[in-house]
């Protein structure tokens, strides 16, 4: 139990033991290179770790047969047995031998913090990106809770389906954990080799934390191999940075991070995960971060020397993670080497391997993937926010701050977006997905990191975005397209004009192309099952969506979004200005006509038009009717108009309620103005604002007629998280205790006082595994955008059957 493996004393008899990172740091070490010392917890001290558990079933029992028995597709069962796994180790206590031992070996390695880094002993799978590294004090009860959190690593819920996707049983599984001192960091990033091109060099502020995870942009070099020169650089976006909190494991006569301006983010439990011993801290960095290099050019060359070195030793491509310390005996930063990780020999054809070089250098951006797809184009980065303005060629990734719904013209002609701002939730994302184009959101830097005429791939599923190197056509010294000088023009025309050709060409196939389009009824029905007892509608707003609509066994619209749908009937003019102009009978004509595309294509089947809800244009935060009690009777109007031209399956729901009196002055201008209704004519209300909760029989007792659950305002307004917020945007999430024991009140109100209630968020369509809930408390119908109708359709089928199964054994139990 006591056995640990000292880097410096590691032989090649051990490397099964202690694993591949540790061994090749070992090797580092015999060759008198600058590589952080440690010791090595085996895999056999794990074993003999969880022998010494009071399980209440053996962790390494026969799976199908054991309460454990894990079905990585059920995500509720994945996350409670990844729970109960890690919730075993993380309290038991280690074997007083071990903790001797640690403490002992901790005490040689004279350092204040420590980074424990798990790893499996094997060869394959990979594990980067799987298990995190934990940063402790150099403290007794810090040291236990380091070493059990890093073997716990191994049963997170991603831990447990990457293993079993890769056919890994959980026998198979021996993690070494690798303990290695920890000092506050001037700078941290990676150098990568490519064989036969030029290396690629990484380099951000702090300790190497933010860029594991994908939370900065660094700073960015290619450097040629044989004589250190730097080829190419690029600023990077370093708006945080991870380090030890003040007073530990460095000296202190040396400032933290320089000289620059630095903030501590007080309230980061979020990002880093608060428990007893974590010695690391988040700070956000000043505006000077952002125009300097993190590197002096001195200590540049020093850490392509060093790799030279290194890399002279290995006959293959690596990447060497690095970091540079301040040091107590030197009064010089020093730089020091952390891991080394071996990449097999690419056998890439000669001509294929300068194209590659030239092309596909530079870094990945991580963001939230917010709409589906893939998409490779032009880039064009937009700063100005009006697009009467400005003009956008169609088949460019667009790349902006923020994404205004007000751009739906380039977001029409787009082939995808890539955006600093916005979540799932937001009207830009869901323009997106309903226009069936990728995006990604969250993008820290994409404005910087982008420059108008590169070549962007946008990854909306993975949240990754490649910016490939420019163009070879195109002159990227001024990043706005839209300001052209003679010099550039016919370059960017070029571009542009490949572009809209690969942009004409993606869109004619995917029209011609029999898998893609809307396919009968009949068939759709046999392919999906028969209906569902649960009502099945969609979100829509552009009329660009009615042909994937008619054909699609749904049973109606159940959320038509009329302040986007207002962006392509008022030419993208917000209705306000409408308003201010006088432009009564035009308004009206203009939305009648588009409403009326959507109840035909539906027909007879309802839909439910929703009132313009102008929060995200600026109306105060709250519901716009009753500010604008004239643009309200507009609507009524639009309303009047297109039940007069024969529709009868318009309903209207009111958004934002917050008050009964709210509703009922809404009710008194309904009643004066839509006279000559249909019979079956409702008015619903959507519940989001959570006093709703308390008010939902008054609403009834004064005509609400049904409910609509909008999960996105909702969830923000239960949690107190913004749905756009980066900082804290972990914390939104539609499955909190909070918000789905909300939804099951709403659910059983609506039931008792017998209205239909409905859920039109995007928390179905997210997390699918809440649809059996739903329907376990009888959801009258669920509401999701178009493209995930059919994996809700599936949800609702399967939660259904599920209920008759239980209460069919019920039956034949009684």
């Amino acid at each position: 139990m006591t056995n640990l493996y000292w880097l410096d004393k590691i032989q090649p008899s051990d490397r099964d033991a202690v694993g591949e990172k540790a061994f090749y740091l070992s090797c580092l070490l015999a060759q008198n290179h600058p590589a952080v010392p440690g010791f090595v917890v085996p895999a056999t001290t794990f074993s003999q770790f969880l022998e010494s558990i009071d399980w209440l079933e053996p962790l390494l029992a026969d799976w199908p047969h054991s309460s454990l028995h894990l079905n990585v597709d059920e995500p509720r069962q994945l996350q409670s047995i990844a729970r109960s796994i890690r919730h075993q180790i993380l309290t038991a206590k280690l074997p007083d031998a071990l903790l001797s031992s640690l403490e002992s070996a901790v005490g040689a390695l004279n350092s204040q913090a420590l980074i424990f880094r798990p790893s499996l002993t094997s060869w394959n799978p990979k594990t980067a990106g799987i298990l995190e590294s934990h940063a402790v004090r150099a403290e007794p009860e810090a040291i236990e809770a380091g070493l059990k959190r890093a073997w716990a690593e191994l049963f997170r819920a991603r831990s447990l389906f990457y293993w079993q996707r890769c056919g890994m049983k959980i026998q198979q599984i021996n993690p070494a954990v690798l303990v290695q001192p920890l000092a506050a960091a001037i700078a941290a990033g990676e150098v990568k080799t490519n064989c036969g091109a030029a290396w690629e060099i990484q380099a951000t502020s702090g300790l190497g934390l933010s860029l594991a995870r994908g939370e900065t942009i660094p700073d960015y070099y290619q450097v040629q191999p044989e004589t250190g020169a730097v080829n190419f650089q690029r600023l990077g976006y370093k708006t945080l940075a991870y380090n030890l909190k003040t007073g530990e494991g460095k000296p202190k006569k040396k400032p933290l991070l320089g000289n620059w301006e630095s903030r501590k983010i007080t309230n980061s439990t979020l990002l880093i995960p608060d428990f007893a011993g974590s010695c690391v801290e988040l700070l956000t960095l000043g505006e000077k971060w952002q125009s300097e290099y993190v590197l002096e050019e001195s200590q540049l060359q020093k850490l392509i020397e060093l790799s030279q070195k290194v890399i002279a030793e290995f006959d293959c491509n690596v990447i060497l993670e690095w970091t540079l310390n301040h040091t107590a005996n030197s009064s010089e930063p020093q730089f020091y080497f952390t891991q080394l990780r071996l990449l097999p020999r690419e056998q890439v054809a000669p001509s294929l391997e300068k194209a590659i070089a030239q092309i596909r250098t530079p870094a990945i951006l991580k963001g939230l993937g917010a709409a589906s797809g893939k998409a490779e184009a032009i880039a064009q980065v937009m700063t100005n926010s009006h697009p009467e303005n400005a003009d956008f060629l169609a088949g460019g990734i667009l790349v902006a701050r923020t994404i205004d719904p007000n751009w739906l013209p380039w977001l029409k002609v787009a082939a995808g977006i890539v955006a600093e701002q916005g979540g799932m939730t937001g009207h830009g994302a869901i323009l997106a997905r309903e226009l069936g184009i990728p995006a990604v959101v969250g993008v820290v830097g994409a404005t910087r990191a982008i420059a108008s005429g590169d070549v962007v791939l946008v990854d909306g599923d993975s949240g990754e975005v490649f910016a490939l190197a420019p163009h070879p056509a195109i002159d990227t010294a001024d990043s706005n397209p839209l300001q052209e000088t003679p010099n550039n023009a016919d370059n960017y025309s070029t571009a542009a004009k490949m572009s809209i050709a690969n942009y004409q060409s993606s869109t004619s196939e995917r029209s011609s192309n029999p898998a893609s389009k809307p396919r009968r009824a009949e068939s759709l029905e046999s392919v999906w099952g028969a209906p569902t007892a649960t009502q099945l509608l969609v979100n829509v707003s552009q009329t660009s969506s009615i042909d994937r609509l008619r054909n699609l066994p749904i049973d109606g619209i159940g959320l038509l979004r009329s302040e986007l749908m207002a962006l392509e009937a008022l030419d993208c003019q917000n209705p306000k200005i409408w308003l201010q102009d006088g432009r009564q009978s035009e308004f009206v004509d203009r939305m009648a006509d588009c409403l009326s595309l959507f109840a035909a294509a539906v027909a007879p089947r309802p839909i439910f038009y929703r009132s313009l809800d102008l929060r995200e244009s600026g109306a105060d935060g709250s519901f716009g009717d009753t500010f604008e009690p004239e643009l309200f009777d507009w609507e009524l109007s639009v309303l009047q108009k297109v039940c007069e031209s024969g529709h009868t399956n318009i309903n209207l729901i009111l958004p934002f309620m917050r008050s009964v009196d709210e509703f009922v002055y809404c009710h008194q201008r309904l009643e004066t103005i839509l006279k000559n209704r249909p019979d079956q004519f409702q008015m619903w209300i959507m519940a989001e604002v959570p006093s709703v909760l308390f008010l939902l029989p008054d609403y009834v007792k004064a005509g609400v007629q049904g409910i609509s659950i909008g999960t996105n305002d909702l969830t923000q307004f239960l949690l107190g998280i913004h749905r756009k917020s980066q900082k804290v945007g972990a914390g939104f999430n539609g499955r909190d205790r909070a918000v789905m024991r909300a939804i099951e009140q709403l659910i059983r109100q609506a039931r008792a006082a017998g209205i239909p209630c409905s859920i039109c968020g995007d928390a179905p369509a997210l997390y699918p595994e809440i649809v059996e809930s739903l329907v376990r408390w009888g959801i009258s119908s669920i509401s999701v955008n178009v493209d995930t109708t059919e994996q809700t359709y599936r949800a609702i089928a399967r939660a259904e059957q599920r209920l008759l199964l239980d209460a069919a054994r019920a039956i034949v139990k009684n």
